[in-house]
This record gives C-alpha cells, structure tokens and sequence, in this order.
C-alpha cells in the first residue's frame, strides 16, 4: 500500500515503509480482533456498523483463511519482536502465559469461535499468573483465575468480575491472526511458540 502525502510504499501487514520518502518508518500498531459479531456485540453492544457497498460488506467475508486452522497462528508483535501462537498448539492449551520483548502476555483461544485475545497481564507493576476455571459465563465463554490474588476474570473483557482486583481491566496488546508460511515471510526473525506446559 501507499501513502498519498508522500508516495511511500508500506507492507500492510507489518506496517513498515520499504520504499520513497518515509522508509524505514514504522506504523504505530493497535490492538484489534477478529470475532463472532455475536461475541463483538455482547462486549460492545452500542457498536455502529459501517455499511459497505462494495463486496457485500464492508469488508466483505472473512473467508480466506477458512478450513486453515492449522495453519494459522496469531503473530503477536511487541517493540519490534513479534512471536507466532500457532491454532493448533492454542487448542491444546487454551490459555498462555508468556513474555515477550519485556511484556508479560496472556494469549486466550477460544476454539469455538476460533477468536484469540492477547493482554498485558500486569496490574499496577503486578504481574499475574492465570489459569482457566472449570466454569463458563451466561454465554458459554471460558472464565480465568489469577494466582496472586484468586480474582476471577472474564474471557470476554479481560475485566475481573470476582476479587480483590473487581472491575480492573487487562490491557489489550495488539495481534492479527496470519497463515504460518506468510508469518515467516513478513517476520523473517520472528519466532513460533512452542508449548511448554502451564506453571
């Protein structure tokens, strides 16, 4: 893609000019999810939809990667260094504790709705260790207990909804989910994320 103000050519996934003027800068990344409308409307229920004319949709359907799981991933990238959390290993462990590039993350998967979050999971220069509960909310969706202070926490909001830290929220970090072979293409340097167990 290409920017109008100055002609520089950027790499849509990475967000990092390669050619004219700007090169060698770097797009502030956000964080964003690809979900369920169902699950997008329960956590933001004042959303207003654009409504697209071209391709049916605003964006038309997210069919690409459809019939793919196991070869997609989620690329997290954090200060440069980016690290992929393949489909197929989420599945087996749903939730993840992990660090990467000086930030404590918990990657979250939920299989159904083949719908990942990624939060800082620290609380004021605390950091938490979580794992899943047995239980599920009103709408079926996982719930999460930190070890520190056993608040009880939404998949959902990342929000705690039990405990001494009710009504904190957990940043979310910014990921895009992307097939394995293009993850290797766009970061050559990133690296894949191997099991190890949950502490």
């Amino acid at each position: 893609m290409y920017d109008k103000q100055t002609n520089s050519l950027w790499v849509h996934v990475t967000g990092h000019a390669e050619e004219g003027p700007l090169k060698g800068a770097q797009l502030t990344l956000i964080p964003s999810t690809v979900t369920t409308w169902e699950d997008w409307r329960q956590r933001y229920p004042g959303t207003l939809v654009l409504d697209g004319v071209k391709r049916k949709g605003f964006m038309g359907s997210y069919g690409a990667m459809a019939g793919r799981g196991d070869e997609i991933g989620l690329a997290v990238v954090l200060r440069g260094r980016a690290r992929l959390y393949p489909y197929r290993d989420l599945k087996e462990q749903a939730l993840v504790n992990d660090s990467l590039n000086g930030f404590p993350l918990l990657v979250a998967f939920h299989a159904t709705t083949n719908t990942t979050y990624v939060w800082e999971r620290r609380i004021d220069r605390q950091i938490l260790t979580f794992s899943q509960l047995k239980e599920l909310d009103g709408s079926g969706h996982p719930l999460f207990i930190d070890r520190e202070t056993g608040s009880r926490w939404s998949w959902l909001t990342g929000r705690a909804f039990a405990g001494p830290l009710k009504g904190r929220e957990l940043q979310l970090l910014p990921s895009h989910p992307i097939l394995t072979e293009r993850f290797q293409a766009f970061y050559p340097d990133g690296e894949i994320f191997v099991p190890k167990g949950e502490p």
